[in-house]
């Protein structure tokens, strides 16, 4: 049978009453911060996944931003290139009444000076810009990629130098692996053929008018018309794609969010109702502590 000495009794009570003393002192670590723990060796396991759950959150929050800024570039170009069809829709009537045989020259002069304002407005558009970046000049951002011709005529356009407009992809990233362009060059829309075009026909309105290149130029915008159509298209279904990506990526953020919570955050009544336990067993082992250690301590002195 082991004896118990009065110094087996001191430190077993000096060890719970640390015990206890700890435990209160975790309680209200946790009540304070409202985390289940403060650093990852108070729960190695735990901590290893909130570190993981936290890192793969930013990446989502990440790709989210990079879905926005495609999509509001994707909504510049949409309505750059609805712009365009109306313009082109209009300069189309315009075609149609120039080429009846009873206008005159002098008419088709006055028709002249409304296409040249509308050819404007095509140049115009065809440099279109989202956050002071060219939307229609692939990666060439910088650079605008419409001017008008250096030519005697002011009235004429092209593009920015020969070869300069840019067919490169300008993509964002919306998982891992995974890039999405957002941008439609200048030259898938046409605008470079467009441009030409329009000049021919701004030149056959001129006295003396040619009513059979007025008559050419309407066929000529009707597949400038279908080819911006076909543009259109194609951004929207990219605009799909982000979205259909955004709500996958919202939905695992809302669902990794829930599972960090409660891998990490407290339960405060819980917690509170622990605190109050501990800190009544702590008063308890001292009062139970208080008795026993006087009369070890009296029959020391004895």
């Amino acid at each position: 049978m082991t004896r118990i000495t009065n110094n087996m009794i001191i430190n077993n009570f000096r060890n719970n009453y640390q015990k206890n003393a700890g435990q209160i002192d975790e309680y209200m670590d946790q009540i304070s911060t409202g985390k289940k723990f403060s650093q990852i060796s108070g729960d190695p396991i735990a901590g290893s996944k909130v570190l993981d759950l936290q890192s793969t959150i930013k990446f989502s929050e990440r790709y989210i931003e990079n879905i926005d800024d495609g999509n509001s570039w994707l909504s510049t170009t949409d309505q750059a290139l609805s712009d365009t069809v109306t313009t082109l829709r209009s300069l189309r009537d315009l075609a149609v009444q120039g080429s009846n045989d009873t206008m005159t020259d002098n008419d088709r002069g006055k028709l002249k000076t409304e296409v040249d304002q509308l050819k404007k407005h095509i140049l115009e558009i065809s440099n279109s810009s989202y956050n002071g970046l060219y939307i229609f000049n692939g990666t060439k951002t910088q650079t605008e990629p419409y001017q008008s011709a250096t030519t005697s005529n002011p009235d004429d356009y092209l593009a920015n130098g020969l070869g300069s407009i840019s067919t490169n992809d300008l993509k964002r990233e919306i998982a891992p692996k995974t890039d999405v362009p957002i941008n439609i060059s200048g030259d898938e829309v046409g605008f470079s053929n467009m441009l030409a075009d329009l000049n021919k026909f701004s030149e056959a309105l001129e006295s003396p008018s040619d009513s059979g290149e007025i008559e050419s130029s309407i066929s000529r915008i009707d597949q400038h018309i279908e080819s911006v159509l076909s543009a259109r298209g194609k951004v929207g279904a990219i605009q799909k794609r982000l979205d259909l990506a955004k709500d996958r990526l919202e939905s695992e953020k809302i669902n990794n969010t829930q599972i960090l919570s409660d891998t990490q955050d407290l339960d405060m009544a819980e917690a509170i109702t622990n605190l109050t336990n501990a800190e009544n067993i702590y008063r308890a082992s001292l009062s139970v502590g208080a008795r026993i250690i006087q009369p070890t301590l009296m029959e020391f002195l004895r």
